[in-house]
This record gives structure tokens, C-alpha cells and sequence, in this order.
């Protein structure tokens, strides 16, 4: 089974690529089934619409001098400063890797933003503040992230904000599930 591109997506005009995926293959010969050209062409768009999130986070980090991890972690103390966060949780949350997070925690604390406050049960389990000079920096650089976010949500109406939330929380579920069925995990 191929999947084509045609000029919608081509880097080079006038080309066709062609990527083999060869499990594809395994699955027609096994009597299985495959998306129908109209679920591909959706998961393609919507895998697409999720990297351009992605991106344009990304684009607002650098903008702002922060590092993607970084102004997660801001975004995070920031938004909830009422809670305690530790590094775990913030690893939890935003799926990074536990050293990038304890290296971006290390450099906020060294420009000030961040302290660390010993809590009880673990020698290693230190909540993250922010400082006053942290608090003062997320709202240069995080809080209009915050207001852009909640704009544009409010240019959706009450019922399509709910649709929203609970059809990506219903495909996220099920995408989990599909995963889990292939590396062997238990549901």
C-alpha cells in the first residue's frame, strides 16, 4: 500500500511522493482493515492542525525568550499558583523528559523566577514557587499567551467550547486505547 501527496503538500512543485508503509501491507494480508480514504485524509488533517498548535506555541516561546519547557513550567505556576507543583507533577503534565524538566527548573531558579521549597515526605520532593521576579516575568511573557488562548476560545460559542473539549477528550481516549492494544499494555 502507498500513500500518495500530491501538490497540496509538495515542497518541491509539480512532484509526487510516495511513502511505503509496509505494516499496511501486513494488515491486507492478514484479512485486516484499514482507515477508508476519507478517515486517512481526516487523521492526516488532524494530525497536521495539531503540529500547527504545537508550532505556533512554539513560535510564542521563542518570541518571548523562553525555551518550550520553560514556559510550560511558567504557564503552569503562573496559571494554578495557588496549587504545589513539584517536578514530577510538571513531568506528569506536559510529558517532558524528567531531566529536561529538572534542567529548565535549575535555570529558572538561576534567573531568579523559581525558588524550591523542601516538603515533607522525601528528601527529593521540593515544591517549585514562583518568586515575585517570576511572577513579574509571567505576566510579560505568559499571562498574554493566557488572554490569547481565552480569546480565541471565546470566538467559539459555550456548545462548540464543550464539543470541543469532550470530542478531543473522547479521540484521545480512543487513540490510547488503539496504542495500548499494540504495545501490549492492559487498558
Amino acid at each position: 500500500m502507498h500513500l500518495y501527496f500530491g501538490n497540496g503538500v509538495d515542497k518541491i512543485p509539480n512532484r509526487t511522493y510516495i511513502i511505503q508503509y509496509p505494516i499496511w501491507d501486513f494488515v491486507f494480508l492478514q484479512g485486516g482493515s484499514l482507515m477508508d480514504e476519507e478517515i486517512r485524509a481526516l487523521n492526516m488533517e488532524l494530525s497536521q492542525m495539531y503540529k500547527k498548535e504545537n508550532e505556533l506555541y512554539h513560535r510564542y516561546s521563542v518570541y518571548s525568550g523562553l525555551s518550550d519547557p520553560a514556559s510550560w513550567v511558567l504557564y503552569t505556576l503562573y496559571e494554578e499558583e495557588s496549587r504545589t507543583y513539584t517536578q514530577n507533577d510538571l513531568v506528569s503534565m506536559w510529558s517532558f523528559p524528567k531531566q529536561t524538566i529538572n534542567y529548565t527548573v535549575s535555570k529558572l531558579a538561576g534567573n531568579g523566577w523559581v525558588s524550591l521549597k523542601q516538603l515533607p515526605g522525601g528528601r527529593n520532593r521540593k515544591a517549585i514557587l514562583l518568586t515575585e521576579a517570576g511572577r513579574r516575568t509571567c505576566e510579560e511573557k505568559v499571562l498574554p499567551l493566557m488572554l490569547a488562548e481565552e480569546q480565541s476560545l471565546k470566538r467559539l460559542t459555550e456548545t462548540e467550547r464543550n464539543m470541543l473539549l469532550q470530542l478531543i477528550q473522547k479521540q484521545y481516549a480512543c487513540f490510547e486505547d488503539e496504542i495500548k492494544k499494540i504495545i501490549g499494555e492492559k487498558s
